[in-house]
């Protein structure tokens, strides 16, 4: 069976896909500019039934997911795909004009009918979060106007080409191109009225495009301006977000230095954040999705911490839940020689000085993946040096009351905990 979420079923999906897009612009041309099918065209026509019947197969054994559970009996893949796109596979798979016979090429377009398929494809991938919502629904819909104006060109093309000139005839290639001309801008109805209808049909066939070419432009013309709008909807909200703060600032009357302060901290915020709260998101999401993102983020940093050494990993994932994020502008203390400690940090990015409590002696730099603070863990004592933010640095803190609660539930590691804070406390006698 075939993983529908493994990589090879999302590449055997774009190829489908690509042949799909493929032979909707061959076909349909081969056709209008009656080209033999031998040579590379046969080649195609073969590599397209191929591929078709290999994805017909793949159907029958690729498990399904039904309201978000995972079907991997046969017998009910089969009957979830009888009932939803087996007949549209089996018309696009079957070759109607051999079986029909050659004259009736034009059942080759039945296959066609495969590109149903891409409004699935798209929801997949807009699911996968591989590209952008909007700008997918952006390339899609430009997809479908270029694809139905090649259609168009074809038709146009197949009912003898309107009063196109005997030089633009002179090769297939440069009557496509003319046709398309009159397709785009019949559709677009900006139509110059140098390429016109001669026979009933071409003129039948000019005003459905012009109808559909006005109701087309007019969605096109929406469908983009609301996409647009909704391309980037955080910066959208962040932007909101600042001009709210620009006016309380205005209306306050805020020094315009603090402003600037202010102002820095919230394009931080942008940048490193994309304006979201991470405690926020995180508060929205159920325990075990937090759990697993909570590990992701900060596992490493707490693996570092010799405090922590030997914990197992129901306690080491009761704190991870407990870590509380907090950022910190450039020059900012975090705290103060002689302060009293009540909780450690863990530096998630940035950087911060060890300095001396007057501030003009740097005794070490720290950087992402360093911790600090960690003897406030184990011991209520002033803080030995002070600690200054270098640049904006986003840090995670645990508190020590925070760690005592959690570590009522893992009594043998609230004996490692509390043997360390006297070993500590009988070090520091000693000195």
């Amino acid at each position: 069976m075939v993983n529908p979420e493994n990589r090879f079923k999302a590449l055997w999906d774009w190829i489908v896909l690509a042949v799909t897009a493929s032979a909707a612009v061959e076909i349909p041309l081969r056709l209008a500019l009656d080209i033999p099918l031998r040579g590379g065209f046969l080649f195609f026509d073969i590599f397209i039934s191929l591929v078709f019947a290999i994805d017909f197969v793949f159907n029958f054994t690729t498990p399904a997911i039904v309201n978000g559970t995972l079907i991997t009996d046969k017998k009910i893949i089969a009957r979830q795909y009888l009932r939803s796109w087996f007949i549209v596979d089996l018309i696009a798979l079957i070759p109607w004009d051999i079986i029909f016979g050659s004259g009736l090429g034009w059942l080759r377009l039945l296959r066609l009918v495969r590109l149903a398929h891409i409004a699935t494809f798209m929801r997949r991938v807009s699911k996968a979060n591989i590209i952008n919502g909007s700008v997918l629904r952006m390339i899609f819909l430009g997809f479908w106007v270029a694809l139905f104006a090649h259609w168009v060109a074809c038709a146009w093309i197949g009912l003898g080409a309107g009063n196109i000139g005997h030089e633009w005839h002179a090769s297939k290639a440069l009557l496509y191109l003319r046709s398309f001309y009159w397709a785009v801008t019949t559709m677009a109805t900006i139509g110059y009225g140098d390429v016109t209808p001669i026979t009933p049909a071409q003129t039948i066939l000019t005003i459905v495009v012009e109808v559909i070419g006005a109701g087309l432009y007019g969605y096109v013309i929406a469908i983009f301006s609301s996409l647009i709008s909704k391309l980037d909807v955080a910066k959208n909200q962040f932007s909101e977000q600042l001009e709210k703060v620009n006016t309380f600032m205005r209306f306050r009357k805020i020094p315009s230095d603090l402003q600037d302060k202010i102002r820095s901290y919230h394009e931080y915020l942008w940048e490193s954040r994309r304006g979201y709260d991470e405690a926020h998101v995180l508060s929205d999401l159920p325990d075990s999705l937090k759990l697993q993102v909570s590990l992701f983020l900060n596992r490493g940093i707490l693996d570092k911490v010799p405090i922590f050494k030997g914990a197992g990993d129901d306690l080491m994932q009761q704190i991870v839940l407990n870590l509380q994020p907090v950022i910190f502008t450039p020059g900012d203390f975090i705290f103060h020689e002689g302060d009293m400690g009540t909780c450690m940090y863990f530096i998630s990015r940035g950087q911060v000085e060890v300095v001396s409590k007057d501030g003009k002696t740097v005794f070490a730099t720290l950087t992402d993946g360093n911790y600090f603070g960690e003897i406030a863990l184990l011991l209520s004592q002033p803080r030995n040096a002070s600690i200054r933010a270098l640049d904006y640095v986003d840090l995670y803190t645990l508190e020590r009351n925070t760690l005592e609660i959690i570590l009522e539930k893992f009594p043998k590691f609230q004996e490692h905990i509390h043997d360390l804070a006297q070993k500590r406390q009988a070090e520091i006698k000693k000195a």
